[in-house]
């Protein structure tokens, strides 16, 4: 065994996993295979509005945009694709278009005419919408259910084989049907069965130009659910395209570290043949992040396959305790936000900062000599007291072989080289192999530039934290620690210490201005860390794709907005100009508000 994890740059290049998929053409474009990762958005214009929609394409294009969805309600926006799709000739650009259907199976049928991709829901495309009751149904009628379906979908298989149009079977967590919740609970197999269903009427016609989509507005549960995707079609012998993206994930300042943390995970694992980074914002907006984040994972992929890679978990099982640690020098600012910091790494002997830390019962660790503080000691420089609770800090360049002549310390922080994931989990593979059962905090440097910081760190220690591997996280970078590293806690559900927003990007469904909405309603709440708020542009992604908001702001009729406490809707067709008002006094109502600090 060699106790130096150096010199390894080939071994990326040779064993570089990756899931390789069929290919798959959209248009003029190739996913799948060994092509490049595929960039997609998605338009907020009303598609009806060629000139608008038109223009929008043309932006996102210019932009980098590989990839173009539009939304199609009904036969109107369908028919209106035509003419969008000859605008588009006209202008030179060739970028594939994708029309998104919800609730309404004869808008795909029609625009199966004029675009290159459907992107169709299985919770929504042949089933009403979910009202979220269990309504068992025998064998018999289960199955007649999905002879109800084939029926829908047969017709529009026939136009896509016909005009060479691929399929997007988009299964969205948030918006499984009744039929499914019923029989497979609100958990990752529903969404796997529920995908599972439409393709296998998709194969039975004998049609393969297909791509899934496996949402959810939480990132680890997208994590999972893509992963059990993918479990599933290596048992099934399947190699379809996988599209990925993060619903819901808000604004730029929330959605880049939520979306990062989901679509990076995957990326790192070599899942992935297109992504939408979908943000509450102008479309243009998405495509920049969405191509450093393929960027800087393709140059920091996982090399190796990590054990238990495909486990699948229910869909509540991320809620295991994890810590965060921060560097405490002599002017740290104790208040509530660095309280939220569980280990607190003490680098001066101010006495008043101990003894207010001791109070709050933090786990305090030093190099420093200090009383009733757990010491930091190296491998080289072990502790000679053994029975004396320490903790030891290690990098790539110890002989690791020095631990099994040590007692097992409090916890080990580890700090890798060059944010290399193969050096991480070459380390934990050491311990497991050395029946090592020691808690490891990962002390990690990143010196990108904030945003690049934002997208690698997300995707790295999202993953990591995923899979349980670490005990927490200690960053260091050339910004602010503590927030960076409570954004990205708060992305995986692990730690709340702001208001949580669940906000749809918008689309041609949109019913108000939601960018200005949600920036309205982010100053008036954003001190309320104990809530989470969903604001939604229609009905289609609410209340179901709320997940477990405690309030929600969902669009539903022109310039009207019904408000939901949970999943329930408390009131209905609200003029938007009181919404945001009458909003804060339902978080007042349910006992939910504090006043902002000074």
């Amino acid at each position: 065994f060699l106790p130096m994890f150096k010199n390894r740059g080939f071994h990326a290049v040779i064993s570089m996993k990756k899931f390789i998929t069929r290919e798959v053409k959209i248009g003029k474009v190739l996913i799948g295979k060994d092509n490049p990762i595929c960039i997609q958005s998605m338009t907020n214009t009303k598609t009806e509005d060629t000139l608008a929609t038109l223009n929008q394409i043309l932006a996102l294009e210019q932009s980098g945009c590989e990839i173009a969805r539009v939304t199609v309600q009904g036969k109107k926006q369908a028919y209106a694709l035509e003419k969008l799709k000859n605008e588009l000739i006209k202008k030179g650009c060739n970028i594939p278009i994708v029309a998104d259907i919800h609730f309404y199976p004869p808008a795909a049928f029609i625009a199966a005419d004029f675009v290159d991709k459907i992107r169709i829901n299985p919770g929504n495309f042949a089933e009403k919408r979910a009202i979220f009751q269990q309504k068992p149904l025998t064998d018999s009628q289960y199955e007649n259910e999905l002879l109800k379906i084939e029926e829908k979908l047969f017709l529009l298989i026939e136009k896509l084989k016909k005009n060479k149009v691929a399929l997007r079977i988009g299964v969205n967590h948030g918006s499984l049907s009744d039929r499914i919740m019923t029989k497979y609970g609100d958990t990752i197999n529903a969404m796997v069965v529920s995908a599972v269903e439409y393709t296998n009427i998709c194969r039975k016609y004998d049609f393969h130009e297909l791509v899934f989509s496996m949402k959810s507005s939480s990132s680890f549960v997208t994590i999972e659910a893509y992963r059990t995707l993918v479990q599933e079609m290596i048992k099934l012998g399947w190699d379809y395209p996988l599209h990925l993206g993060v619903t819901e994930a808000g604004d730029l300042e929330d959605g880049i570290i939520k979306s990062s943390v989901g679509i990076g995970a995957l990326l790192l694992d070599g899942i992935g043949d297109t992504i939408r980074v979908s943000l509450t914002t102008n479309p243009t907006n998405e495509i920049r992040p969405a191509r450093a984040l393929v960027e800087l994972t393709n140059s920091h992929k996982r090399a190796k396959e990590p054990k238990g890679y495909y486990e699948s978990r229910s869909l509540l099982s991320n809620a295991n305790k994890t810590h965060l640690a921060i560097k405490a020098d002599k002017n740290l600012k104790i208040d509530e936000k660095s309280l939220m910091a569980d280990i607190f790494y003490l680098q001066s002997d101010n006495l008043e900062i101990i003894e207010k830390l001791k109070k709050q019962n933090k786990i305090l660790i030093s190099k420093l000599d200090l009383k009733d503080v757990i010491r930091i000691y190296s491998l080289e420089n072990p502790p000679e007291n053994l029975d004396k609770k320490y903790v030891l800090e290690v990098s790539v360049n110890d002989d690791l072989r020095l631990l099994k002549t040590l007692k097992k310390p409090y916890f080990i922080i580890f700090k890798p080289e060059n944010n290399d994931l193969d050096e991480i989990q070459d380390f934990f593979n050491f311990l497991k192999d050395f029946k090592l059962d020691i808690p490891i905090l990962l002390n990690i440097k990143y010196d990108q530039d904030l945003e690049n910081l934002k997208i690698l760190a997300s995707s790295q220690i999202g993953l990591l934290l995923f899979e349980k591997q670490i005990l927490g996280i200690l960053l260091e970078t050339k910004f602010d620690d503590l927030d960076i590293s409570l954004n990205i806690l708060q992305a995986c559900n692990l730690k709340r210490f702001k208001t949580e927003f669940i906000a749809c990007p918008g689309c041609g469904r949109t019913l108000f201005n939601l960018q200005k909405t949600l920036k309205e309603i982010k100053d008036k709440t954003s001190h309320l860390k104990d809530i989470k708020i969903a604001v939604m542009g229609c009905i289609v992604n609410g209340p179901g794709e709320m997940q477990d908001a405690d309030f929600g702001y969902v669009g539903s009729g022109d310039n009207s907005v019904d408000l939901y406490v949970n999943k329930k809707c408390v009131e209905k067709n609200i003029d938007e100009k009181d919404a945001v008002d009458k909003l804060i006094t339902l978080i007042k109502r349910n006992n939910k508000w504090k006043e902002p600090a000074n």
